[in-house]
């Protein structure tokens, strides 16, 4: 009777029986993740110094944990580069922003049992952003990026048990939700960040593979290493109904692109695979967000794609501290402009319409070099940027005869105004020095050169 019973509802219910997902057994394959490192820093030794914001109890919370799991990472992929208080390379991470916010889901109670009881799940939602910097002084090499991570998910234990009943796995661990395990998952990924772009990275990994329906007979060519195959199936299938099983189909694609892209024979089809790998990885768990296992994915590509954008990029250099700065040639003033402040006259200006400036400014916070490139245009607006990102924005003004140069802005990452007061040195007009100011009043010394 119960044998039948089973058959029957196999028979009854070919949904269920071919439900979309990663199933109790789980099928995986292995890549080879080999990337080379972002950027090629000389040395034999490194120093890591990760400081957190003194507003934020949380970045205090994270840049302890960031600063051994950098250690750590840094060494994995190089052992012979061992950490130093007076390493070669110094490592400096300050904490910008960090949040980490889990919020329960209660199951609906009703008669005599009215009201709340345990959670059965959780949605979480946590996000780490910080300025990164990787200095070698003897060789005036600096690499600077401003890095985001962030984890977003959200779970139910009583939809897990259900899913599992179907096909789709079984209950497991509850996945993060606490305050110290989100902490935990973003320092991770901020550690694999900073690591991977001063190491190379060569690694396997397990990744899983969407089954159910025309998933399983695509999936062979997976098994078998057909990744072109592989890929051309799965776009070709129709695709399923629900949107919460055709996940399954995108996510997979996503992985035949990762492959792909990790046997790719030359950068820019490298980079090409990876790109497209992540808008296949996004698109899966915008159309099924209960799915966890969609998760990590999103984090390994973009790793794989920061580093392909910055190899395809200019080597970063830094003068080096003893170099002398060669004083650029006068600049012709701008016109005089209503409203935007004094006109530069008498010298040359850090602005010109004919020719807008490029200074390389470094911030001291907290003790730790926060370095940014700032454009001061013809027009008296002005951008800052690190790496590839625009990170600030807002005008500029000049008064010659005091030699003082006024920044007015808006922190693209913090959101937050601040202002930054300089004094044009008397002997090289290159070179200004002064405080830039938070929206608090906190101020922070600041230095910048022409570039």
């Amino acid at each position: 009777m119960r044998n039948w019973m089973l058959v029957g509802c196999a028979g009854l219910c070919p949904a269920l029986a071919m439900a979309q997902g990663f199933g109790a057994v789980k099928t995986a394959v292995t890549l080879e993740r080999r990337l080379p490192a972002a950027v090629r820093m000389p040395g034999n030794s490194f120093s890591v110094r990760v400081t957190g914001n003194t507003t934020s109890p949380l970045s205090g919370m994270v840049a302890t944990k960031l600063q051994n799991m950098v250690e750590t990472d840094l060494v994995q992929g190089n052992g012979q580069m061992p950490p130093s208080p007076s390493g070669e390379i110094a490592i400096t991470v300050h904490v910008l922003t960090c949040s980490a916010i889990s919020t329960p889901e209660y199951a609906p109670q009703f008669g005599k049992n009215a009201g709340r009881g345990q959670p059965v799940g959780y949605k979480v939602a946590a996000e780490l952003s910080v300025t990164y910097e990787a200095r070698n002084a003897a060789a005036g090499l600096a690499d600077a990026e401003p890095l985001t991570v962030k984890y977003n998910h959200e779970f139910n234990g009583a939809k897990s048990a259900v899913s599992g009943l179907l096909g789709k796995g079984a209950k497991e661990e509850q996945e993060p939700h606490t305050q110290d395990e989100l902490l935990q998952v973003l320092a991770e990924r901020m550690a694999e960040r900073i690591a991977a772009r001063l190491v190379n990275t060569n690694e396997k990994v397990d990744v899983l593979l969407g089954k159910g329906g025309g998933l399983d007979d695509a999936n062979r060519y997976a098994t078998a290493g057909q990744w072109t195959k592989y890929v051309e199936t799965l776009e070709t299938m129709t695709p399923f109904a629900k949107p919460a099983d055709d996940a399954y189909r995108e996510y997979n694609i996503g992985v035949g692109d990762e492959a792909l892209g990790y046997k790719a024979d030359s950068a820019s089809s490298a980079q090409k695979y990876f790109e497209k790998a992540v808008i296949q990885y996004r698109k899966a768990g915008e159309m099924n967000p209960h799915e966890k296992y969609f998760i990590q994915p999103v984090n390994r590509i973009e790793v794989a794609l920061e580093h392909y954008k910055a190899l395809s990029q200019p080597v970063k250099t830094a003068p080096a501290p003893s170099a002398p700065v060669e004083p650029p040639a006068p600049a012709a003033p701008p016109a005089p402009s209503a409203g935007r402040g004094v006109t530069p006259t008498g010298g040359p200006p850090p602005g010109a319409a004919q020719k807008p400036s490029r200074w390389q400014v470094t911030e001291i916070i907290n003790g730790v070099p926060v370095i940014w490139i700032m454009m001061a245009n013809g027009d008296a607006s002005m951008q800052a940027t690190m790496g590839d990102a625009q990170v600030a924005k807002g005008t500029w003004r000049y008064d010659a005869a005091k030699r003082s140069f006024h920044v007015s802005a808006d922190n693209l990452v913090l959101r937050q105004p601040f202002t930054c007061d300089f004094v044009v040195d008397a002997r090289q007009s290159n070179v200004m020095n002064g405080f830039c100011t938070d929206q608090m009043g906190n101020k922070y010394k600041t230095d910048a050169v022409r570039q």
